[in-house]
């Protein structure tokens, strides 16, 4: 009983043991690149195109572009898909000696935390939108081991051009390479089969 109560104790140390570094800016900045866009801090890279998927806006939202996010357009009708990648630190944990298993709970309560607040971010920006699905999800890339959570919603708004019911898919994934945090959004009409055209999406998309 003593154990459990101090791997609890230790547990909420860590979650409230977080380092604020990010220096945010007043307003997002938006970066110009020519070619493929490498994000340095994470080491991931963004292409021009992503099969179908063709690269739009760029954009940094600290000072030091650790949190940043790209977004993709695909727009060749009936296939329309609006894409954005997030990538951010993920929060920072104090580990103080802890056991590997009582950081990986803190880690686990952390991004569970960060997810729920997406969620409820896409729920309050959307009047009358609703969620539908709930999943836990595999890692895209067969060289890191890491699951992840989606959630699927649906709500009604002008896209491309049209009032129509809408679908958005929120993926995400903390810790990658033990530090990033990299979010998927989707947004597409509710009546198009997305799924296919998402998962290729996020598998060539490559993890560092």
């Amino acid at each position: 009983m003593l154990n459990i109560v101090i791997a609890t104790l230790i547990t909420a140390i860590l979650a409230g043991c977080q380092t604020a570094t990010t220096q945010y800016l007043t307003k997002p900045e938006m970066v110009e690149v020519a070619g493929p866009y490498s994000h340095a801090p994470s080491g991931m890279m963004f292409p021009l195109t992503v099969g179908e998927f063709r690269r739009g806006s760029i954009t940094r939202y600290d000072a030091r572009g650790f949190d940043v996010s790209v977004g993709y357009n695909l727009y060749q009708l009936p296939k329309a898909v609006a894409a954005t990648i997030y990538v951010y630190p993920s929060p920072s944990i104090v580990s103080i000696g802890s056991p590997a298993n009582v950081v990986e709970s803190a880690r686990s309560t952390l991004c569970q935390n960060e997810y729920e607040a997406r969620k409820r971010e896409v729920l309050g920006a959307h009047p009358g939108a609703k969620l539908l699905t709930e999943d836990v999800i595999g890692s895209p890339n067969n060289g890191v081991a890491a699951s992840g959570k989606s959630a699927t919603f649906e709500y009604e708004e002008i896209f491309a051009g049209v009032r129509q019911p809408i679908h958005s898919r929120l993926d995400m994934f903390c810790y990658i390479g033990g530090k990033w945090t990299v979010k998927y959004r989707f947004t597409y009409p509710a009546a198009f089969d997305a799924k296919q055209e998402l998962d290729m999406f996020i598998e060539k998309v490559p993890w560092p």
